[in-house]
């Protein structure tokens, strides 16, 4: 099959250029495949950074279209990359990239400026740099992508035209897979600072601080306020920064670290993460978004726990009234506590999660919605049932990515055994034809 002539490569490039155009392909497409890989992980995290942007600037969207717009981006930066780091539709690829950067350019130039978030989230929670370096990293990807305009046409990719689409469709059903599989379970990677194996006990630093001594670091348009853990909380369109106590004895704490508070206000964290044993945790950052039936699935899993020797705790972002309110509504057989509305989404994703601790270290982390409560509740052995359900991480996405590697390296043989027999049967076609002239004339002559 003969490529387009808008798609046939220069015979007289240079080797020079060529390993240029390979290293910008590679460079810029490795960057693309990284931040929508990332993204794509943790869903999650990339929908609470839509959302931050669309609180600073007062913009209400519904959380669905929040989810498809994230899963939409993530899947365009992995999938163009890709194709670019493959040689792979050199047209398309290109304008594509250099439209996204038409539009990323200048936000990030906005955000370096105006600052209305912390952090552009480029990278998700994998590696967070600053709004400048971000402008900066987009110029270069910019003048990057300029130079493959005018050269990427000009070099072969790795696949032919006809079997470029192929592999746009395994890429494509892999990054679908894993933003699904982070939305509705747990993400396969865990960039934050709860991963599987982390103790949620406080350090001894903090083990003696009353929880009314506690404050809440808030920062809106560059200015930054204390909050008392006895004081209403700001709303969503200040950024958490970081809690401390305060007092003589001033002493950091860290802004990811656990605290569990009570109706008074007082840290009780120690009292609520057990040391020993098994302990489930019920994670309800946004409790507004929450579906109450939850509870009922709450209740049958604090059964299960009291019968196993175990318990369970919910924490919420809800303040003491409303959590007082909740467990009379709920008829809840289990205790509720308050927790940062930003800490508790750091410890899980989902807008109800289960976290499994044993003494006091995280097992496993699971949306409740991925759970079939009913099955795991009649189990004839629950903790057997309770650790089968730990979702697949790293090594599921090893997996996955090893299995997409094995795709793309059989269409690659494929799509070159065709080409070297279509290039045969092209020079045997010509042979027979020469063969044929010269026969011809011969039999004019002898005439």
């Amino acid at each position: 099959m003969k490529a387009p002539a808008s798609e046939k490569p220069d015979e007289k490039v240079s080797v020079a250029l060529r390993v240029i155009v390979w290293v910008l392909r590679i460079g810029v497409g490795a960057l693309f495949v990284m931040s929508g890989l990332v993204k794509a992980i943790d869903l999650w995290g990339t929908v609470f950074k839509f959302e931050e942007y669309l609180t600073a600037w007062a913009i209400d969207v519904p959380q669905s279209l929040v989810v498809l717009g994230a899963m939409g981006l993530c899947s365009l930066e992995f999938l163009t990359g890709a194709m670019l780091a493959l040689g792979c539709f050199r047209r398309v690829a290109v304008w594509t990239l250099l439209a996204m950067m038409a539009v990323m350019l200048p936000l990030t130039l906005y955000i370096w400026i105006a600052d209305p978030v912390s952090d552009c989230g480029c990278f998700g929670d994998f590696w967070v740099i600053s709004n400048g370096a971000t402008f900066f990293k987009n110029i270069l990807i910019t003048a990057a992508l300029v130079l493959l305009v005018l050269w990427n046409r000009k070099t072969e990719g790795l696949y032919n035209p006809y079997s470029q689409w192929i592999c746009g469709v395994a890429l494509m059903v892999f990054v679908t897979a894993v933003e699904l599989y982070g939305y509705n379970v747990q993400p396969l990677l865990d960039f934050r600072s709860f991963p599987v194996g982390t103790s949620l006990l406080p350090d001894e630093n903090g083990s003696d601080d009353a929880g009314e001594d506690m404050v809440f670091v808030y920062e809106k348009d560059g200015v930054k306020k204390e909050f008392s853990v006895n004081s209403t909380l700001p709303d969503s369109t200040w950024t958490f920064i970081e809690r401390k106590t305060s007092g003589a004895n001033d002493v950091e704490k860290s802004a990811t670290e656990l605290a569990v508070f009570d109706e008074e206000g007082d840290d009780i964290t120690l009292d609520v993460i057990s040391g020993s044993g098994l302990e489930m945790v019920v994670v309800v950052p946004q409790y507004s978004r929450a579906d109450i039936f939850y509870t009922s699935f709450t209740n049958e899993l604090n059964t299960m726990m009291n019968r196993m020797g175990g318990s369970l705790v919910e924490l919420t972002d809800l303040d003491a009234d409303s959590i007082e309110t909740l467990r009379d509504w709920a008829m809840a057989d289990f205790p509720i506590y308050r927790a940062e509305s930003t800490v508790l989404k750091e410890l899980s994703r989902g807008i109800v999660s289960v976290v499994l601790l044993r003494d006091g270290r995280i097992l496993w982390k699971r949306n409740m919605g991925s759970i079939d409560v009913e099955a795991l509740v009649k189990s004839p052995s629950s903790e057997v049932a309770l650790e089968m359900l730990a979702p697949g991480g790293k090594s599921m996405l090893i997996h996955w990515s090893e299995f997409l590697l094995h795709v793309l390296v059989v269409i690659l043989v494929i799509d070159k055994t065709a080409s070297v027999v279509i290039k045969r049967r092209k020079d045997g076609k010509g042979e027979n034809k020469s063969v044929n002239l010269q026969d011809a004339n011969q039999s004019e002559k002898n005439d």
